[in-house]
C-alpha cells in the first residue's frame, strides 16, 4: 500500500509535469546532464548536431550551467542547487538521457564501448545521418581576451585525481610533466592549470585551485596546445579549437573517447585497452612506456601546426 507521501507525490504529479512542460515553452527535448563536468561537455556535441538538423526546443538540467552558458544550441538551461526541487523541476519533462558507457563496481572498471562514446550518445538522443565528434564551448570576446597570460602560453596538468571519479590508470608521473615543463619553457609560456592539491610544475606560472570553467577555457583558447590526460581538462580544450598532447597509455583507445586533431600517445600492451579505472596488475606498464622525448616531440608538433583549422572527425549513423 502507498505511503502517505507517495499519494500526494503521484496526485501532484501530472500538474507538476503540466507546469514545467508550460513553463519551459514545451520542449521537444529534455536532457538530464552527465556527471562528471566532462559528460556535459560531450553533450553538446548532441545538442550541435541536433539544431542542425532543426531540432527547437532543447533544455537541459544541469549541475554545470556553466557548460552551456552563450550555447546558441540550447534553448532552456534547468538548474536548481537543491536536489529536491529538481526533481519537481524536471517532472513530466521528455527525458533523454545520455550516458555513456555502465559501471562495474565489482571490478572498478567502465563497459568498454564499441564506437566513440560521441556516436553513442547522439545513437541515444535519436540524430541519424553525418554527425562530427567534438564539443562546443562559447566565450564571451571579454572572457577570450582575458586567457592571455604570456606569449606563446603552452597549458598543462600534472594530474586528474583530484576529479570526482579519480582513475588512478589514467595518471602520468608528475615528474614527468615536470621534465616536459623544463624542456617548453625555454621557449614558451607554461601556465599550469587543475585542481589546488595538483602537483606543481616549478617554472610554470601556477593557476592551480585559482581559475572556473570558464576562465580555464579561456586559457585554453588562448594557447599554442595543451598538455594533459583523457579527462575533463581534453574535452575542455577541444571545445575551444585548442589542440593537444593527450598521454593515453592504455586504459582506453583514443578512437574510443579522443579526437582526431590531438596528438593521442597510446600504447598497445596485451592487456590495453582494460578500461579498469585503478587497479592494475601490471603496474602501469602502458603509462611507463610513454616517455618524456615523445611528449616533447608531440608538443613542438602541435605548436607548429598553431593557427591551422582543426581536424574534425566525422561518422555516419
Amino acid at each position: 500500500m502507498a505511503t502517505p507521501v507517495e499519494m500526494i507525490n503521484q496526485a501532484v504529479s501530472p500538474f507538476a509535469g503540466l507546469f514545467n512542460r508550460a513553463r519551459l515553452g514545451f520542449p521537444r527535448y529534455f536532457f538530464q546532464g552527465n556527471e562528471p563536468i566532462s559528460g556535459d561537455l560531450m553533450g553538446t556535441a548532441v545538442f550541435r548536431e541536433l539544431r542542425k538538423r532543426g531540432a527547437r526546443g532543447i533544455a537541459v538540467a544541469t549541475h554545470h550551467r556553466e557548460v552551456f552558458q552563450h550555447n546558441p544550441d540550447v534553448d532552456k538551461i534547468i538548474h536548481h542547487p537543491r536536489p529536491g526541487l529538481n526533481r519537481w523541476l524536471r517532472c513530466g519533462l521528455p527525458l533523454r538521457q545520455l550516458d555513456q558507457t555502465a559501471y562495474d563496481p565489482a571490478r572498478d572498471a567502465d563497459e568498454p564501448p564499441n564506437e566513440h562514446v560521441l556516436i553513442q550518445m547522439c545513437r541515444r538522443a535519436g540524430v541519424t545521418g553525418k554527425v562530427e565528434l567534438r564539443p562546443y564551448l562559447f566565450l564571451t570576446r571579454e572572457e577570450f581576451e582575458a586567457g592571455r597570460l604570456g606569449r606563446d602560453q603552452v597549458v598543462m596538468q600534472s594530474s586528474d585525481l583530484a576529479s570526482p571519479n579519480p582513475m588512478r590508470n589514467r595518471e602520468w608521473y608528475p615528474h614527468r610533466f615536470q621534465e616536459v615543463c623544463a624542456v617548453l619553457r625555454s621557449d614558451v609560456t607554461v601556465i599550469q592549470v587543475g585542481a589546488a592539491s595538483d602537483p606543481k610544475l616549478e617554472g610554470a606560472t601556477d593557476m592551480r585551485g585559482r581559475t572556473t570553467l570558464r576562465q580555464t577555457a579561456a586559457i585554453l583558447a588562448q594557447s599554442l596546445a595543451f598538455v594533459g590526460l583523457a579527462g575533463y581538462l581534453m574535452q575542455v580544450a577541444r571545445a575551444v579549437d585548442c589542440r593537444a598532447v593527450i598521454v593515453y597509455g592504455g586504459r582506453e583507445k583514443p578512437s574510443q573517447t579522443g579526437y582526431v586533431a590531438n596528438k593521442n600517445l597510446y600504447t598497445q600492451v596485451r592487456c590495453a585497452p582494460c578500461w579498469l579505472r585503478n587497479p592494475c596488475e601490471f603496474d602501469r606498464k602502458c603509462m611507463e612506456m610513454v616517455t618524456v622525448d615523445q611528449v616533447v616531440a608531440a608538443t613542438a608538433d602541435q605548436i607548429s601546426r598553431y593557427g591551422t583549422l582543426l581536424e574534425v572527425q566525422t561518422a555516419e549513423i
